[in-house]
């Protein structure tokens, strides 16, 4: 480990001094985005008290994770945001389970954000325009989760010129078609990809098939100078197949979502924006076995709808005083499990009662800005019905900051959440039995929290960033057994939780390279009939470093070399050697109800060469990625076997490579 650590270290100081030498020929130095003088941007971008924008132009450069682009990955990086198992794309935030993040992908919620089993995220880099996560101050327009709000935003079409991608990767290939409707006042975009490591599994003998696809549409038309409607799609789908002599299972999930949007102008100060959106999640299993005496089929299908609709108003009073206000109204309707087959030729059908959550709220927040002083002082009311209690919620939200002019800044923010949600997750990995539910026992999960942060330049294009924070977490849904969740017999067990850390980010930055490294302490942990324990997810510590250098940069050709590498505290986990029969007879090893042992240290390297040649025609790009280069073996869960334990791991090492050719200006 230490061999491995000091190595990266090196490599850290030695793209440092790279980045010290003197800049090239004014012939040589003229970056493709005619930017040859100024800095490159900073890999994460604060915007807001707790609020980080991450630079997308960076995603193209960083390691491709199965040769894809994945947003996901790199928000990961933010100080405060953990993936939680080694390679999924999850984001646990600030001691929050993954259910505790709210997800909006042009502002439609996400149930289950992962393609194949969590590794990656259903976002396609090539059409995500802007990516946000917030995890202090709120605004409370955004409700209905406890830790924090990831916003994803897909680009509108050019409006100027058609253009035209195609991407093929070690184990997938993408397209994406892109133009003006009515030239200046309208585009479309098209995208799809589809991932397909069949043949991969084919070569090592697995009988295993494997794949995925999604589809991104988004048109959007000025209807009027001050009003532009957009209406935007996703759908996609992951497929896995198993077929042995005598048996054969198929799982399946995937998202499908559709949003109507209308931006409106008024006047210059009073801006308007309302939204429609569906959003539906579908897990499915079915399996079957026949031999010549027997024969059985069954089908289970999980499946969860959402409507909704927001509206919001953006109002400039006086120049130091504006408003942001309005309501959102949504119904949720939940299908835990409905199963349906035949045992040799008896037909049988089983379903669990369906649930639903028809949601309300109404906000209001008020900014003010004069001189180097911001101040957001808002609430918002929600209203929770799910068919047998309603219960309301006021959530009370403020932020103070104070900008002291040159990327110098501080800030303070008190925040209360709801949560009326919860996602039941048996693994660790995405599969076709996770299911979400709301509320039951007349209990809704709230969340206080307190952050204290600043920012600081130290230097020319060096800055430091801190933050820390407290909060308070009741009513948690903790433990629960699924089976007699189902079958409607309770299976919550509520306690209570708390988390405290702080959070360190340094950003340098120079004509070619970007430097960005992040330290997180974290203490987590959870309380219920009168036993605390770390959460499952507690990383005490957690360090990242994400460098990218330019090493060729002149006019129509760049090459850029990536370097990321994470280290961090082993996660929790249960054992018990304890075992109990199942329907056949069959020992089944149990778990215990709370987390008493540690993984070892998780560390992780990944590194990237990008060449990226710009023509007139176009743009051709090849990248080459090793994601973990290093061979660290790091478990993604540890179970009884034999008589002694296991371990899974994920990624051991895995090369890729992808090359896109763009047409169009």
């Amino acid at each position: 480990m230490k061999r491995w650590i000091f190595c990266c270290l090196s490599l850290l100081l030695v793209g440092t001094a790279l980045a010290q030498t003197p800049a090239d020929s004014v012939s040589r130095s003229e970056a493709i985005d005619s930017v040859v003088v100024t800095a490159r941007k900073p890999l994460m971008i604060y915007k807001q008290t707790g609020n980080i924008a991450v630079n997308i132009e960076q995603l193209k450069y960083a390691p491709l994770f199965a040769g894809e682009k994945d947003i996901f990955k790199f928000l990961q990086l933010l100080p405060g945001v953990s993936a939680g198992k080694d390679g999924m794309s999850g984001l646990l935030v600030r001691g929050g389970s993954n259910d505790q993040t709210l997800i909006l992908y042009d502002d439609v919620p996400i149930y289950n954000q992962a393609h194949a089993y969590g590794i990656l995220s259903i976002f396609s880099g090539e059409t995500v325009q802007s990516a946000e996560v917030s995890k202090g101050y709120i605004s409370p327009a955004y409700g209905s989760r406890l830790s924090a709000l990831t916003q994803i935003r897909t680009r509108d079409g050019d409006r100027q010129d058609h253009r035209q991608s195609l991407t093929v990767g070690t184990l997938s290939l993408a397209g994406t078609v892109d133009g003006p409707i009515v030239r200046n006042k309208g585009s479309y975009l098209v995208s799809a990809r589809y991932f397909f490591p069949e043949a991969v599994l084919a070569l090592v003998g697995n009988a295993v098939r494997f794949g995925f696809y999604d589809l991104t549409g988004k048109l959007s038309y000025d209807i009027h100078p001050d009003h532009t409607l957009s209406l935007g799609v996703y759908s996609g789908d992951d497929h896995m197949a198993n077929k042995e002599d005598y048996a054969r299972n198929e799982y399946g999930w995937g998202n499908t979502t559709a949003s109507l949007r209308l931006e409106s102008r008024w006047n210059d100060n009073l801006r308007s924006s309302v939204v429609a959106y569906y959003t539906y999640l579908q897990n499915r299993q079915e399996s079957e076995y026949e031999d010549d005496d027997f024969k059985n089929w069954g089908k289970t299908t999980y499946k969860t709808h959402e409507f909704g609709a927001r509206l919001t108003f953006d109002q400039r009073l006086i120049k130091a005083w504006s408003l942001e206000y309005g309501a959102n109204i949504s119904h949720q309707r939940f299908m835990p499990m409905h199963s349906k087959g035949y045992v040799n030729g008896q037909h049988k059908e089983r379903g669990y009662s369906s649930e639903q959550l028809v949601s309300g709220a109404l906000f209001l927040n008020n900014r003010f800005q004069w001189g180097g002083w911001r101040a957001d002082v808002g609430i918002r009311g929600a209203m929770y019905d799910n068919s047998e209690q309603t219960r309301f919620a006021v959530e009370p939200r403020a932020q103070l900051a104070y900008d002291f002019g040159n990327d110098n800044a501080i800030w303070l923010s008190g925040t209360i959440n709801s949560q009326a949600l919860v996602q039941y997750n048996r693994y660790y990995y995405s599969m076709p039995i996770d299911f979400w539910t709301p509320f039951r026992d007349g209990e809704i999960t709230t969340c206080r929290q307190v952050a204290l942060g600043g920012r600081a330049r130290l230097r020319e294009n060096l800055t430091l960033s801190l933050e820390g924070y407290y909060k308070r977490m009741r009513n948690l849904p903790l433990i629960y057994d699924s089976d007699d969740f189902l079958l409607g017999r309770g299976g919550f067990v509520y306690g209570t939780g708390r988390a405290w850390g702080l959070e360190i980010m340094l950003q340098r930055q120079t004509e070619r390279l970007s430097l960005t490294v992040s330290y997180t302490y974290t203490n987590s942990r959870r309380s219920s009939e009168g036993v605390s324990y770390p959460f499952e997810y507690d990383v005490p510590h957690d360090f990242n470093t994400f460098l990218s250098y330019d090493v060729l940069k002149r006019p129509g050709r760049r090459h850029t070399f990536t370097f990321n590498m994470s280290w961090r505290s082993g996660l929790p986990y249960r054992l018990t050697n304890e075992s109990y029969p199942d329907t056949n007879g069959n020992p089944i090893v149990g778990i215990t109800a709370y987390p008493s042992m540690r993984m070892r240290n998780y560390f992780r390297s990944d590194i990237s060469y990008n060449m990226e040649r710009r023509k007139r025609n176009g743009v051709r790009n090849w990248q080459f990625s090793i994601i973990n280069w290093t061979w660290h073996k790091n478990p993604v869960c540890i179970y009884p076997y034999q008589g002694t334990y296991k371990a899974t791991v994920l990624v051991p090492i895995m090369p890729s490579v992808s090359y896109t050719r763009t047409f169009g200006k």
